[in-house]
């Protein structure tokens, strides 16, 4: 079975569903052309001895593990195993998930498709942090073996992939029946950010509780189409952030996974990169931005929060905190 087959039949034949992922080339585009933004805000933030303590105050790495909505000291405790294996997709450089469970030092790992350049930001500034490891979630069965992991956390990231929906499924692949899959986002985030780098895909919780991916040109309700094989609950927090717990109960159909069209997808992701930065016009507008994103970012480090938060606000924007 070809990939858009393959994706077609588990979207559905509700026209901008397909949009997803069947459009490869422009979402890959869209998302190459976002790298430049995220990797100068993060290297912004550990160049800046002020705002990098300021980071590390907000990070919970070396703290207890706390979710909103959900316990995991009592998860892992009844999951009776030595070794569970925990991972933080597109955790970027943040260490937002805290690292102690039940009282012990919990080996975590970060994976992230930027993971090469947010390594070389930890050793150019010689931080004290576990490196990164490559993987994008869209393509998780490719780095983890099916039915392996006990539990995946993600926070302000499944929303900025490629494909949001794609990655829930490729997550419940690779977990064991039991497992669970932590989502933390901020409700419609690109919408607030104007559909700008990353930002191309909006997560938010219907009046029904289900959990709903959406942009301009797809809806996509995730509680009803992963009902069959995975249980489901949602919250919206005190903060306006959705939370959903997904637990998998059975494994994924043919239909909807298979390590073939995952591949596939991989040499399409592939191909439509090579194609991008073989146009010298996308190739020169990648490294403009690039030099745009860098001074943006250090001069943004330099500015007083009370003052960053203003321009957001004009810009329609979300705050810092």
């Amino acid at each position: 079975m070809h990939y858009k087959e393959s994706y077609n039949n588990h979207c559905g034949d509700t026209g901008g569903l397909a949009y997803a992922m069947t459009d490869i080339a422009s979402n890959t585009s869209r998302w190459i052309s976002g790298i430049p933004y995220e990797v100068a805000f993060w290297e912004s933030y550990y160049r800046n001895k002020k705002r990098r303590a300021d980071l590390f105050r907000w990070s919970e790495f070396g703290q207890p593990c706390r979710f909103d909505c959900f316990d995991i000291d009592s998860f892992i405790e009844k999951q009776n195993i030595s070794r569970p294996v925990i991972i933080d997709v597109g955790a970027a450089l943040s260490y937002a998930m805290g690292t102690v469970i039940n009282g012990g030092d919990t080996e975590i790992e970060y994976v992230d498709p930027l993971a090469p350049f947010y390594n070389r930001i930890l050793d150019r500034y010689k931080i004290n942090r576990p490196h990164i490891k490559f993987g994008m979630v869209e393509n998780l069965s490719l780095f983890y073996n099916r039915g392996s992991v006990t539990f995946i956390h993600i926070r302000n990231a499944l929303d900025h992939c490629c494909d949001p929906f794609e990655g829930i499924i490729q997550s419940l692949a690779v977990l064991k029946e039991g497992g669970i899959l932590y989502l933390n986002h901020f409700i419609n985030e690109a919408e607030r950010e104007g559909y700008r780098g990353f930002h191309q895909f909006n997560i938010n919780r219907d009046d029904k509780g289900h959990l709903i991916l959406w942009n301009k040109s797809c809806n996509i309700d995730v509680s009803e189409r992963i009902s069959d094989y995975a249980d489901i609950e949602t919250f919206i927090t005190a903060e306006r952030r959705v939370v959903a717990v997904i637990t998998k109960v059975k494994e994924i159909p043919s239909e909807m996974y298979s390590l073939e069209t995952t591949a596939e997808r991989v040499g399409l992701i592939t191909k439509a990169t090579i194609e991008y930065f073989h146009s010298s016009r996308r190739a020169a507008a990648y490294q403009w931005k690039r030099v745009v994103s860098i001074i943006g970012h250090r001069v943004m480090r330099l500015l007083p929060y009370s003052l960053l938060n203003r321009i957001k606000s004009m810009m329609g924007k979300r705050t810092t905190t």
